[in-house]
């Protein structure tokens, strides 16, 4: 099939770009020295994870037992949860998981691992954790040093839950103005890490594993001695955000086949591509939702459900012409989608499901 004979809006998943993404990744890991755990939260497919798992990654990153489930059916053996899981429901979830794949979880709190260590004691397992450090991006997780090593002595009388490594998510350093201080707040991340696996393996704290997770970072294939572990989510198929410092055009896997549908006046034109696709996420190194690859000048200013509004800057278009558009947050657009198309040049190769969307638990 052509794309000029799909419907829109829809979305497009360029295979060979794809691919592309994915060996990079997975060559730069093994330069650096560092396993690769990628994150699932950006395609949710099975089968792309399958092709991150043939390419080298060694495990899997999940944010839920929800997803994690799924991925297991991946052939997935060794899969992480980030997310500190606190819930009753998800908890024995993970348990039962726990006896079919090795599952590792990450926590912040005492509380949290009791729940777990308290869980595994009825099941009779020994659940290995990651503790969440937070080095700059304010989210959840400990502060690094002495902090973390408080947590680690409040959890060693817990006896079926062990520490085996700590983790980040360096969100923040994707708010750098160019590659260079890219780098500088990529390796500031790592050596706050480092630092801390050091304070807490010199207090008898036996960590296998130094972990960061964020694709700017990654993609700098940066890793002092001492990380271990990648967790990249992104990089799969990136977007306007990631094009910020570390990315271009040609490395975008996924793109929003749209048309517009009206042209009010010369200065303004309406897709039909609204907030149901394209998100409110709005990018943070341009203006609008969303890069117009047919018409650069234009901005998609505003969003209802079912519109995009475009201020087109003195770009010309045509009522019924097809546009592609490069989302700003390419991970929530595919979470909206029940499927994809998988495009190779102009032809519609595939269609595939997106596994693991709407996963909230």
């Amino acid at each position: 099939m052509h794309i000029s004979e799909l419907p829109t809006p829809a979305v497009l998943v360029d295979v060979d770009i794809l691919r592309k993404n994915i060996e990079f990744m997975a060559a730069t890991a093994k330069k650096a020295g560092v396993k690769l755990r990628p994150h699932i939260k950006t395609h949710k497919m099975k089968n792309v994870a399958r092709m991150q798992l043939e390419a080298g990654a060694i495990g899997l990153t999940c944010a839920k037992i929800s997803e994690a489930e799924i991925m297991a059916e991946t052939g997935a053996d060794d899969i992480l949860i980030a997310f500190p899981v606190v819930g009753d429901i998800q908890i024995e979830r993970i348990m039962n998981l726990s006896k079919r794949i090795k599952l590792t979880i990450a926590f912040d709190s005492y509380f949290g691992a009791a729940k777990l260590n308290a869980a595994a004691s009825k099941h009779g397992l020994t659940v290995p954790l990651y503790m969440i450090i937070d080095t700059g991006n304010s989210r959840d997780g400990v502060l690094p040093g002495e902090t973390a090593l408080q947590l680690a002595r409040e959890i060693e009388s817990l006896s079926h839950v062990k520490l085996v490594g700590i983790m980040t998510h360096e969100g923040h350093v994707g708010k750098a103005r160019d590659l260079g201080e890219l780098r500088e707040l990529a390796e500031d991340v790592q050596k706050k890490m480092v630092a801390t696996a050091t304070l807490l393996r010199e207090n008898g704290v036996k960590l296998n594993d130094v972990s960061i997770g964020s694709t700017p970072a990654c993609k700098c294939g940066i890793a002092i001695d001492g990380i271990t572990e990648w967790r990249p989510g992104t990089y799969v198929f990136n977007d306007v955000n990631e094009l910020m410092v570390s990315g271009s055009l040609e490395q975008c896997a996924v793109s929003i086949l749209a048309t517009i549908i009206s042209h009010p006046n010369a200065e303004r034109a309406n897709l039909d591509s609204g907030s149901k696709i394209l998100t409110s996420d709005l990018s943070k190194c341009r203006d609008g939702h969303g890069f117009i690859k047919e018409l650069p000048n234009a901005t998609i200013e505003r969003l209802n459900e079912e519109h995009g509004i475009v201020r087109l800057n003195g770009e010309r278009c045509e009522i019924g012409q097809r546009v592609t558009i490069i989302p700003n947050h390419v991970c929530p657009v595919i979470n909206l989608m029940n499927e994809v198309f998988a495009v190779k040049g102009n032809e519609v190769i595939g269609k595939w499901t997106v596994d693991a969307r709407g996963m909230v638990v």
